[in-house]
């Protein structure tokens, strides 16, 4: 009886430790391929949130001069974040001065502020924030001209080509 638990017992720790071996590889790449699998789950609602963020403009009920004035002053108290583009388009920057650029439109209610594109970083647009806070100032600063400001149509942008290895630059669409 001695005889056979011995050899019983040898086969099952050798299957033990063979299976092991391939059981370690099945369970990183089970838990790679689950975390890979969260973070683009969180990149693409990441990514959408931002995109509403972008797509959000602001109208100044206004002549598109007196809007222009009103992003020049803007700009001026906050020159390092914005910038005046030799285009008449006005530049944000998370790393280049043109890293997100909007214009001033004119429309059937006053003169239009929108994005028209931006780049993204780390797999993602950055300067929603900057967006934000640009389109506060810009409202507060038609405040004290007593200049009327609204809300917008939200703009809807599309991927172009990858630049680099994961980043491209975002478009408005028409």
């Amino acid at each position: 009886m001695d005889t056979a638990v011995i050899p019983a017992l040898f086969v099952i720790i050798l299957g033990l430790i063979v299976g092991a071996a391939f059981l370690r590889g099945w369970v990183r790449r089970s838990a790679s391929s689950a975390g890979q699998r969260a973070g683009d789950r969180y990149t693409a609602a990441r990514t959408e949130e931002i995109l509403a963020d972008l797509g959000a403009t602001l109208v100044v009920r206004d002549f598109p001069a007196a809007a222009a004035e009103i992003v020049r002053t803007v700009i001026a108290d906050r020159g390092t974040s914005f910038s005046l583009l030799p285009d008449d388009a006005l530049g944000i920057r998370f790393v280049e001065p043109d890293d997100t650029v909007a214009r001033l439109v004119p429309g059937p209610e006053g003169t239009l502020l929108r994005v028209e594109t931006f780049r993204e970083y780390l797999g993602f647009p950055q300067t929603a924030p900057l967006w934000r806070e640009l389109r506060a100032l810009v409202a507060a600063e038609a405040a004290t001209r007593q200049i009327e400001v609204a809300d917008g149509p939200v703009s809807v942008f599309e991927r172009g080509p990858v630049l680099d290895d994961r980043n491209a630059r975002w478009f408005r669409q028409a």
